[in-house]
């Protein structure tokens, strides 16, 4: 697929996806994917801002709880299968199907997703879905979605922003224990959308 590029500047980039869909009419689930640290909590916030109507679901809505995780499992938290893609995917079925619904946040102060705490009515449209995996191939979310972005990161710079995130928020308590997270979890995400070809199946790239 040929890929629409556009330059580093946000205000930039939203004006190419508000170009890009501009005469489309069927447009009402837009995927917004990247790797880890691409930026796509800050780009959907703002792209929400210039699109009347729109709004932001995100996937991290869909973690599972930590009570439902092993100490194994906390170590990979973020991981593909610590998510309930299967609840994300009937979600976003009925979304397409019905138009409205109750959807989960997630609680950066509990660490854990907050259910039916994002309501989408009749006149709300487009829906953004933010994630790092919609366009997985595992997961078979592909064809929901009516566009689909995504956001292109330097590998080594996104990991530099996840370390200062996993610092600044408390997620880890000393650097040197985020620098290991990354190492052994958010790098590995991050190489495994790469090597998905999430990249191949967006109808634009963002730089």
């Amino acid at each position: 697929m040929a890929h629409e590029a556009a330059p580093p500047n946000l205000d930039r980039q939203i004006a190419s996806i508000l170009a890009a869909i501009e005469d489309r009419k069927d447009v009402y689930l837009v995927a917004v994917v990247g790797i880890p640290g691409s930026g796509k909590s800050t780009f959907c916030n703002s792209l929400v801002k210039r699109w009347p109507g729109s709004v932001v679901l995100p996937m991290d809505g869909y973690h599972l709880p930590r009570n439902q995780l092993s100490a194994e499992a906390m170590k990979r938290r973020g991981a593909p299968h610590t998510f309930d893609f299967v609840k994300l995917r009937k979600d976003l079925t009925n979304l397409r199907r019905n138009h409205t619904g109750d959807f989960p946040a997630f609680d950066h102060a509990k660490k854990d997703p907050e259910p039916n705490s994002i309501q989408v009515g009749y006149t709300n449209t487009p829906i953004i879905v933010e994630g790092n995996y919609l366009l997985l191939s595992d997961w078979g979310l592909e064809d929901l979605f009516d566009f689909k972005i995504f956001l292109d990161c330097d590998i080594h710079i996104a990991m530099d922003r996840v370390r200062e995130r996993l610092v600044d928020c408390k997620i880890t308590s000393t650097y040197d224990e985020a620098v290991q997270q990354v190492r052994t979890n958010d790098f590995v995400n991050a190489n495994l959308i790469l090597s998905d070809n999430a990249k191949a199946k967006a109808d634009l790239v963002l730089q």
